[in-house]
């Protein structure tokens, strides 16, 4: 079911190796897990599942540092427009696996698209902004030292001057690349969490809407759930977690 196309953005964080042991340079590899499915035990979530107004899905894509990434369906299986939000999803830590021994601890909940977003649209406003004041300032330098030169007695004047406007068009072009790589680099992922992530959502009876969630999670945990709360009654996905690179 998994059918999305997208281009990976590392909006998140790999991690810098930490140092570790009695070497100073020796470096050890963040955690790297294997997640499956697991299979519920008859009865866990059965409350839940009476309900039925929504039907969902989710798959575990990959790992990226201390971010879990999972692509997710909810289709609207009710009379009523049905409203998701994905910052409301989230991983909850799973202790003990019996019918009468489950514990719930420490819930971590999903990235908010709409606050990564206007983080972005705010790094491209100080960008426009830094580019318009690195532009003016390259123009007033090139037009003093012209000055300057135009001024002074020094011998092959006309070559310091076109060595100054050569200089202040030179830095210019560096300037504009610079400025258009990081403009490109931030529509990009924006973009990304536009149309790439599970955003907030009203859906119609009978219509489905899906995209990837970003969970942070435990790197303790054994097992885990991730919890959808859609139609006000949460549809719960039970994963084992183990650690690959020990």
């Amino acid at each position: 079911m998994l059918n999305v196309k997208f281009t990976r953005i590392s909006i998140l964080l790999t991690s810098l190796l930490f140092l570790f042991g009695c070497s100073a340079t020796q470096v050890m590899q963040p955690p790297l897990f294997d997640v499956q499915p697991v299979e519920e035990q008859t009865g866990y979530f059965s409350e839940e599942n009476e309900i039925g107004c929504t039907d969902t899905y989710i798959e575990f894509v990959r790992q990226e540092g201390d971010l879990y990434l999972f692509y997710v369906e909810v289709e609207n299986n009710s009379e009523d427009t049905l409203a998701v939000y994905p910052e409301e999803i989230y991983l909850e830590v799973v202790k003990g696996f019996n019918d009468q021994d489950i514990q719930n601890v420490n819930r971590y909940f999903a990235i908010d698209p709409a606050h990564e977003i206007e983080l972005i649209d705010q790094q491209l406003k100080e960008e426009s902004s830094r580019h318009d004041n690195a532009t003016a300032l390259n123009i007033f330098f090139g037009i003093f030292g012209t000055v300057v030169d135009l001024a002074s007695d020094i011998e092959n004047k006309g070559e310091a001057v076109a060595s100054d406007i050569f200089n202040t068009g030179a830095n210019q072009v560096d300037e504009e690349i610079y400025h258009s790589d990081s403009r490109k680099y931030l529509e990009e992922n924006k973009n990304f969490w536009m149309n790439e992530m599970l955003n907030e959502s009203y859906v119609n009876p009978g219509g489905t809407v899906s995209g990837l969630v970003y969970l942070p999670y435990s790197f303790k945990a054994q097992i885990f759930k991730v919890i959808i709360p859609v139609c006000g009654f949460p549809d719960s996905y039970l994963f084992r977690q183990v650690q690959t690179n020990k």
